[in-house]
């Protein structure tokens, strides 16, 4: 038998240790619920307009809220007004979890409206209300209408205005373009795809915009990063579902006016993946009698950015584009502001109708690239490093013209192609 003595552990000696984890208990508490804070309400935000049927009878809307919101509607009715005759279309909520916690996501699809006429609207559950906003549908055939494109928006969600070269470079945009019918981001609209911080800033800065014309977007490799699955930018964003298996909202297609737009996400066009899409992009534009024929993707086919070759994108897609004679074709990726010669088979040809001119849209947020550098393949090149741009562009009947733009408004390059003649403003 052991006859020493026990030793007795002090009660005071418990006590801090017993103080330490319950501070820190109440650390982590503290720092989990701060860091999930959506910024979402019951007042509806990140309100959007997109297409997912016609554009001259029907209009797609949609909003978020927090999670305690359980229905949501949609008042409009034609003029810059709603009365109490409004009509109303229910929405369909989606549960949205995000990496600051649960929200929730409104669509809903308007139908059987007018034609070229402006309607109100404004969204919520009856209790809670947006501001009232306005929208115009499209003219059955128009002859002649302009849109906007954006190269990558991706900026930082840090400082005191976080996004604020993306909200300058849109909002100047629409500002000098109020006659613009809907906008074009041309992928990599944030840095993180999947950081509910980024998205914030991105809507936050086109705030006024997206809730007045359509935004028509195309995946980046970036609203991939966070969590792989680009959930957060397929969920805020409903689009036409007419792509391939497995990619419906990621790849669609859509006509305004004489134009047919084809939309793909260049990250897909590899492995399994490849067949499908080579298949639906190759059924699509040969079942489009569009005067003009324009496809957007992310990652630029003919590059800018020194050590960057899409040598198998190139492979992939330039063959189908070319042979279906597709006029021009918008991509980001490089940040840098490009434009080929025509091109088929990799060549450069003399006139428009010979081949597929490619753009490379620049920035429109605020990251740069020094290592860009003009290629054989290119008629017009510019770095800008100086200030984000974007470009407008404008169909008037069998023209086709593409101006570049600096933020502040001063022009970088204006390019027309003239399909009655076969010519391009470069002497093509």
């Amino acid at each position: 038998m052991n006859d020493r003595p026990r030793t007795m552990r002090s009660p005071m000696k418990r006590i801090p240790l017993l103080a330490a984890l319950i501070l820190l208990s109440a650390l982590v508490i503290t720092t989990v619920g701060s860091s999930r804070d959506t910024g979402a309400k019951a007042i509806p935000d990140h309100i959007t307009l997109t297409w997912t049927g016609d554009p001259a009878t029907t209009m797609t809307i949609t909003w978020r809220t927090d999670d305690t919101v359980t229905s949501g509607v949609v008042q409009y009715q034609k003029g810059s007004k709603l009365s109490a005759t409004a009509d109303q279309t229910d929405a369909v909520g989606v549960d949205f979890d995000t990496d600051l916690g649960a929200c929730r996501i409104f669509t809903a699809r308007l139908v059987g409206l007018s034609p070229n006429t402006k309607y109100a609207y404004r969204v919520g559950d009856g209790e809670h209300w947006s501001e009232v906003h306005t929208f115009t549908t499209a003219a059955p055939k128009p002859a002649a209408f302009r849109f906007l494109v954006f190269g990558d928006s991706q900026s930082s969600a840090s400082g005191d205005l976080p996004y604020g070269q993306w909200r300058t470079t849109v909002q100047n945009a629409y500002k000098a373009n109020p006659s613009a019918k809907f906008m074009v981001c041309t992928g990599d609209l944030v840095s993180t795809g999947q950081s509910c911080e980024h998205w914030n800033a991105w809507f936050s800065a086109t705030t006024g915009l997206i809730d007045t014309i359509p935004m028509m977007p195309v995946l980046g490799n970036h609203e991939y990063s966070g969590r792989g699955a680009p959930s957060c930018w397929t969920t805020q964003f409903p689009l036409p579902q007419n792509g391939p298996e497995g990619l419906k909202n990621r790849v669609y297609s859509y006509d305004y006016g004489r134009v047919h737009f084809t939309v793909l996400d260049s990250k897909k066009v590899k492995g399994k993946n490849l067949a499908s899409v080579q298949e639906w992009l190759d059924s699509d534009l040969a079942d489009s009698n569009a005067i003009w024929k324009v496809v957007f993707f992310h990652e630029a086919p003919y590059e800018v950015r020194d050590g960057r070759s899409n040598d198998e994108l190139r492979a992939a897609l330039c063959p189908i584009l070319e042979r279906h004679r597709v006029d021009a074709v918008f991509s980001g990726h490089d940040h840098g502001i490009a434009r080929t010669y025509p091109i088929k088979d990799g060549r450069n040809m003399r006139k428009p109708s010979q081949g597929t001119i490619y753009f490379t849209t620049g920035r429109s947020g605020d990251k740069t690239y020094e290592n860009l550098s003009k290629r054989a393949w290119h008629s017009f090149f510019h770095n800008p490093l100086d200030q984000p741009n974007y470009f407008v562009v404008e169909v008037n009947d069998m023209k086709l013209t593409v101006r570049t733009v600096n933020q502040d408004g001063t022009p970088v390059d204006n390019f027309v192609i003239d399909k009655r003649n076969d010519t391009t403003s470069d002497g093509r």
